[in-house]
C-alpha cells in the first residue's frame, strides 16, 4: 500500500512539474504582441501601433520588430520575450519606464512525423498532443495495403511540384527585397541577386524582374510627383509672398505722402488757412493705409508659416517612405527564411517517398506483425538527440516523430531513453 502510495505520488509530481514547465520558443512559431505603456501625464494606457500584431520566429531564431530591429526569441518562454522587448524599446527609444508586452503564440511551429505512416510529412502543432495523435494526424500506422511502390511515386510527383512552386516563389521574394533594398538607398536602379540574374533569359524570372523594375520606377515617379507638387506650392507660396512685400512697400510709401500731406494741412489749420474737415479726411485715409499695411503683414506671416509646413510635409513624406519600406523588407525576409525552412521540409519528404519509405517496405513487407517502435527526434540546444517514446509522450512544435519496427536505430543513430531525454526543446 505504502509502495502504491509513493508511485501516485510520484507520478503526481512528475505530472505537476511538465505542466509548470513554460514552452519554450522556436523557428516558425507565430506570435501575438501587444506593447503599451502608462502615461502619467494624460493618465492613459499608450499602445505601441507599430509593435502591436502578429509576427513570426524567423529560421535564425529572432523575432524582427519595427523600432528595435531583431530580437532573440528562440529558447525563451513567452514571459521572457515579453520583457526583453519591453527593455529593448526601453533602450533604443530612451524611455524612463520600461513599457510593458503581452506575448502568446498565436500559431505554433508544425511538427513532423515519417516512417510506418500512411502520409508522412509536416502537420499543424495542437497543445497537449501525444505520439498516438500524432500517428492519427497522418492516417495511421502502415497498413498491408498501403504497401505500393505506386503511391510513394505519386508522393513524389506532388512534393516535387510543391518544391517548384517554393523555388519559383522564393526567386519572387528575393526580386522583391532587391528592389525594396534599392529604394531604400533611393538608388536610381534595381542590382538584382547572382541568383536571378543567372536564369534572366527565364520567361518567368525575365517577367518578375520586369514588374519588379516597373513597379519600382512607378514608385520613384510617385514619389517625385508628390515632391514636385509640395515644391510647386512652396513656389507659389514664395511668389504671393513677394507680391505681398511690393504691395506692403508701396502702401509704405502712400502712408508717408499722406502723413506729409496731413502734417501740412494740420499748419494750415492752426493759421485758419484751412477748414477742419480736410483735416478729417486725411486722418482716416492715413488710418485705411496703417490697417492695410497691417493686413497685408498678417498674409505674408501666413504665407510663410504655410512655406514652412510644406517643408514638413516633404520631410514627412521621406520619413513614412522610409517607415514603409522597412517594414515590407522585414515581412519579406520573414517570408524567405520560412520558404527556406518549407523547402528543406519538402526535400526531406522527396527523400523519404523516392528512398527511406521504398526501403522500408522492401524491409518491413515480410515481417508486418512484428512490434511497432517509437522514437521522437528532438534538437534541445546545439544538439539533435533521438528519444525512445510509447503511444502516450507529448509531442512538442518542431519535433520529429518516427515509427518503425524493431530494429536498429535509422542511420545508426544513439537512441535516448526517456528517463533521461529533455523534456521539451
Amino acid at each position: 500500500m505504502t509502495g502504491l502510495l509513493t508511485a501516485v505520488v510520484a507520478t503526481m509530481g512528475i505530472a505537476t512539474t511538465a505542466l509548470a514547465e513554460p514552452y519554450l520558443l522556436g523557428p516558425e512559431d507565430k506570435l501575438k504582441i501587444r506593447v503599451y505603456d502608462w502615461r502619467a501625464s494624460s493618465s492613459e494606457v499608450h499602445e505601441w501601433a507599430a509593435l502591436t500584431g502578429e509576427f513570426v520566429v524567423g529560421a535564425s531564431g529572432n523575432v524582427s520588430l519595427p523600432l528595435i530591429g531583431e530580437v532573440p526569441a528562440a529558447g525563451k518562454s513567452t514571459g521572457d520575450l515579453s520583457v526583453l522587448i519591453g527593455e529593448k524599446l526601453q533602450a533604443s527609444i530612451g524611455l524612463s519606464n520600461r513599457p510593458d508586452a503581452s506575448v502568446e503564440v498565436s500559431t505554433y511551429r508544425p511538427f513532423y512525423i515519417l516512417g510506418m505512416v500512411t502520409t508522412p510529412g509536416q502537420y499543424p502543432y495542437k497543445p497537449g498532443l501525444t505520439v498516438l495523435q500524432a500517428i492519427s494526424t497522418a492516417g495511421g500506422v502502415l497498413r498491408v495495403s498501403d504497401f505500393g511502390l505506386l503511391s510513394f511515386q505519386r508522393e513524389s510527383l506532388v512534393n516535387r511540384g510543391d518544391l517548384r512552386t517554393l523555388a519559383v516563389e522564393r526567386l519572387g521574394l528575393l526580386a522583391r527585397e532587391a528592389r525594396l533594398d534599392a529604394e531604400l538607398r533611393d538608388s536610381d536602379t534595381i542590382t538584382f541577386p547572382k541568383e536571378l540574374m543567372s536564369q534572366a533569359d527565364t520567361p518567368q524570372i525575365a517577367q518578375m524582374m520586369k514588374e519588379e523594375q516597373l513597379l519600382f520606377e512607378a514608385r520613384k515617379q510617385a514619389l517625385r510627383s508628390q515632391e514636385d507638387a509640395i515644391n510647386q506650392t512652396k513656389k507659389l507660396l514664395g511668389s504671393e509672398v513677394e507680391s505681398l512685400k511690393a504691395k506692403s512697400q508701396s502702401l509704405e510709401r502712400q502712408l508717408d505722402l499722406a502723413k506729409q500731406e496731413l502734417d501740412n494741412v494740420n499748419g494750415l489749420v492752426s493759421k485758419g488757412l484751412a477748414v477742419a474737415s480736410r483735416k478729417l479726411a486725411l486722418d482716416q485715409n492715413v488710418s485705411q493705409f496703417e490697417s492695410n499695411r497691417l493686413d497685408i503683414d498678417l498674409l505674408i506671416l501666413r504665407a510663410q508659416q504655410d512655406i514652412s509646413k510644406a517643408e514638413r510635409d516633404v520631410v514627412d513624406l521621406h520619413n513614412k517612405r522610409r517607415n514603409d519600406i522597412l517594414t515590407e523588407i522585414s515581412d519579406v525576409r520573414s517570408k524567405i527564411s520560412v520558404n527556406a525552412e518549407k523547402t528543406t521540409t519538402t526535400q526531406g519528404l522527396i527523400y523519404n517517398a523516392e528512398v527511406q519509405a521504398p526501403q522500408a517496405v522492401v524491409s518491413q513487407i515480410g515481417n508486418i506483425n512484428s512490434k511497432l517502435t517509437f522514437a521522437i527526434i528532438r534538437r534541445v540546444g546545439d544538439k539533435t538527440q533521438t528519444i525512445e517514446a510509447n503511444e502516450a509522450d507529448p509531442v512538442y512544435p518542431g519535433d520529429v516523430v518516427r515509427v518503425d519496427r524493431i530494429g536498429a536505430a535509422p542511420n545508426g543513430q544513439e537512441i535516448v531513453p526517456r528517463s533521461s531525454a529533455s523534456a521539451q526543446p
